[in-house]
């Protein structure tokens, strides 16, 4: 006697899954398509039509896609760079001492990014498989570094900036985080102040970040003051004197 196959039967004898199976299986496929959401469109020939550009011209203008991403690139990055040195003189203009200065910096990269999401996303997001950002984009980007880097230089030459001495010797593997940047960019700081620079501007990004993906909501009731607050917290973890 014959077993008569159900609908459950009948697809799990093709190998097609079943009940949680089938559920977990969704998900699976869902979870694989997320990495397209990294994917950005550029093809040249849709954006010049849309433009009202002449295909010819937008080729010319920019001969791949890697051009184009490229140029939105260095343009957010001088873009966020504009208001972190903004910031700067703005402060610098209202007699702000250097504490003030750090946080006028670090206000206006929030700003900047929170008035300009989606090029503030395409900089600090997840990177474009497959792309690789020429050096001149890092030379724009660094711009932001150096002007909270000029407060930490003046305030040391002045012998105001706290080096931390006391903090604990540096592991082996944060030694390798150090030197490169004690060799280049950050030369002639202590490796305390290296280390909590690290520490001050991955906590820049991470908090603008928070807030430009709409995750602030839920944690401060007035978003500014708490930015504000917390970038001043940092500019005396840094070793800025206050007042």
């Amino acid at each position: 006697m014959g077993v008569t196959e159900g609908p459950d039967t009948a697809a799990g004898s093709a190998g097609s899954p079943i009940g949680e199976d089938a559920r977990g299986a969704l998900r699976r496929a869902a979870l694989g398509r997320l990495p397209e959401r990294r994917r950005v469109a550029l093809g040249l020939d849709g954006l010049a039509q849309e433009a009202g550009v002449e295909q010819g011209l937008a080729h010319k203008e920019f001969p791949g896609e890697w051009d184009l991403l490229s140029d939105l690139v260095l343009g957010a990055y001088n873009a966020m760079s504009d208001a972190a040195e903004a910031g700067a003189e703005r402060a610098r203009a209202e007699g702000v001492g250097l504490l003030g200065r750090w946080t006028a910096i670090c206000l206006g990269v929030r700003r900047w990014a929170l008035d300009h999401p989606d090029e503030y996303t395409l900089i600090w997001g997840s990177p474009v498989p497959g792309y690789v950002a020429p050096p001149e984009t890092m030379v724009a980007g660094a711009r932001t570094v150096l002007a909270l880097l000029g407060t930490l230089r003046e305030a040391q030459e002045t012998g105001v900036l706290d080096t931390y001495a006391g903090d604990p010797e540096p592991s082996e593997g944060m030694r390798r985080n150090i030197a490169p940047l004690a060799e280049g960019l950050l030369s002639g700081l202590p490796d305390q102040t290296i280390a909590r620079l690290l520490t001050a501007w991955t906590q820049l990004h991470g908090m603008v970040g928070f807030e430009v993906n709409g995750h602030i909501a839920g944690v401060a009731a007035d978003p500014e003051a708490f930015f504000a607050h917390t970038a001043e917290s940092m500019g005396v973890f840094m070793g800025l004197p206050r007042g």
